[in-house]
């Protein structure tokens, strides 16, 4: 991320260093903060640094850019066969080194502070040669090095690893002191804003690819999970519906139904809610009365034995229906709604699904092209930040993540409970450590309505909401969500405590709690559910 994040680009009169700069820009996550141009003055000597990219892990880097095509011998860089002036590892050192200098004296805590430094190279593509004793292969960047940015400056860093901690803060104090005139933070909120912001937009252009095959009958998109597939069923709801289209908008889930509602156009021929509760209320539906307690069973025995008993009474019809999270649904639920297409109308079934997270055995199988199926992949997971996704692509079989997904702010592990305990842990023994990291987020400035609770279980989870003061997602306005994974299903939140209270929850299960979270990740369980997440234990 460019710092200012207004930056022009234009201001810059070397060519060479706007392509490095564009470069970094597009090729490294937004933990990367990237300043072109910086000025040192107050020195004996006046410095004018091309780029320099700080990270709140890796440290400072100084980037000296060089247009010219280089060659390197005997020690010395040359251009069309005579030598540079100044030499360019000469001036990147002589740059790091006075950065290095005003950085100590402004912040007396990093008195072991490295600045890494340096040289690119945009118009050549490979050097080789001896660079000199104190320069390596490592420190040039050159155009096929650019390709994977990433990758060049780890190799960078890595030469020499810092021996100075070095956190976020430090990080933002350090663009403050370069940047006076920045509007800058690099705290934990800022992060998360600025994670939700990147991957909403690589979200959108994934999705864009697919929005027009809306001109199709018959269309299912297959993605994992945070790969995009309510984005692209809104949009194409919203498609159709700018065409005269009469459109149902639906889903299994009633948090994720609520979602769409609150997100969806406002127009009386979109009609938008979960698949049940909609269709007990349909025109010509024989009326069934929902008991205050209905529970899972009554919603899937008793209340689809009436729906199939009476469906054929239903007088509603629409041009075009739209289903989210479709692997919910049941062939037989399917065919009702496909009884619900008008005659006359376009008769078109739009479905997104993931059959990984077939949380219910409906007996829903992805439709054949040889039944006159279009079929479409999305094939990024572009919720999830960088180590969040690759938790989910490495342990659970995940969507793979962009290069340039943003950083997470955290992903850690709390054990509960005793190592060679077998039995699930005590709930009171979780409800106190789900407590105190609730308290820890809070005191860190974390926005409570960004924040959820997710088990695996209605029981853990409602002793959770008695003894944490946790609100089901319909009361989501009350404070902190506290919901079972089974309900949390399409949602997503920027901070996820995800609780077990034992170690052998499902990988289905595990699967979709992880892929809530979309910046900081927050597991507690025992032991074991770490290992098999590959995360160490805190503290």
């Amino acid at each position: 991320m460019i710092v200012p994040e207004d930056f022009a680009l234009a201001s810059l009169a070397n060519e060479a260093e706007r392509r490095v700069v564009e470069a970094f820009r597009d090729g490294l996550s937004d933990s990367w903060l990237i300043l072109p141009d910086v000025s040192i003055a107050g020195t004996p000597e006046m410095f004018q640094l091309d780029i320099v990219l700080i990270h709140p892990e890796f440290g400072v880097v100084d980037i000296e850019v060089k247009g010219h095509q280089a060659t390197v011998s005997g020690g010395q860089w040359l251009h069309r066969g005579k030598p540079m002036t100044p030499q360019p590892p000469d001036q990147a050192m002589k740059s790091a080194y006075a950065l290095r200098t005003l950085l100590r004296s402004e912040f007396p805590h990093l008195q072991h502070l490295h600045v890494h430094y340096g040289v690119a190279l945009p118009n050549t593509t490979s050097i080789s040669g001896n660079f000199g004793p104190d320069f390596k292969r490592d420190q040039v960047i050159t155009d096929i090095d650019l390709a994977d940015p990433t990758d060049a400056l780890e190799r960078l860093v890595f030469l020499r690893p810092t021996a100075q901690n070095f956190t976020a803060e430090d990080a933002s104090a350090i663009v403050t002191l370069l940047r006076p005139d920045a509007d800058f933070t690099f705290d934990p909120s800022a992060r998360m804003r600025r994670a939700r912001s990147r991957l909403d937009e690589l979200c959108a252009n994934q999705t864009a690819t697919l929005e027009h095959l809306d001109v199709n009958r018959r269309v299912i998109a297959l993605g994992a999970a945070g790969t995009g597939k309510t984005r692209l069923a809104m949009r194409w709801a919203h498609r159709v519906l700018g065409r005269g289209e009469r459109v149902l908008l639906t889903c299994y889930n009633e948090p994720l139904a609520d979602r769409m509602s609150t997100q969806a156009i406002d127009d009386e021929d979109l009609t938008v809610g979960p698949f049940l509760r909609l269709a007990l209320a349909m025109d010509g539906m024989k009326p069934l009365e929902v008991p205050p307690d209905a529970d899972h069973a009554w919603w899937t025995i008793t209340a689809v034995g009436h729906l199939q008993a009476h469906w054929h009474f239903v007088t509603e019809r629409f041009d075009t229906i739209v289903v989210d999270e479709a692997q919910d649904f049941s062939p037989a639920w399917l065919a009702m709604l496909d009884a619900l297409l008008d005659a006359d109308g376009a008769r078109r079934t739009l479905l997104v699904a993931d059959p990984s997270q077939k949380l219910y055995a409906r007996g829903f199988a992805v439709p054949a092209v040889e039944d006159g199926w279009t079929q479409a992949q999305l094939v990024v997971n572009c919720r999830n930040a960088h180590q969040i996704g690759a938790l989910l692509r490495r342990k659970l079989n995940g969507a793979p993540a962009p290069s340039v997904a943003p950083e997470a702010v955290d992903v850690c592990f709390v054990a509960v409970g005793r190592d060679s305990d077998s039995d699930p842990v005590d709930h009171n023994t979780i409800a106190t450590t789900v407590q105190d990291e609730i308290d820890r987020l809070l005191r860190e400035e974390r926005d409570p309505n960004q924040v959820m609770v997710l088990t695996f279980s209605s029981k853990l989870r409602d002793n959770l909401a008695n003894a944490v003061d946790l609100h089901r997602w319909e009361h989501r306005s009350r404070g902190i969500v506290g919901e079972n994974v089974h309900r949390a299903k399409g949602l997503e939140a920027d901070t996820v405590i995800l609780v077990a209270d034992q170690a052998d929850v499902p990988k289905d299960l595990l699967y979709v709690g992880v892929s809530r979270a979309v910046s900081e990740l927050v597991v507690i369980g025992p032991t074991g559910l770490g290992d098999r997440l590959g995360l160490s234990p805190v503290g």
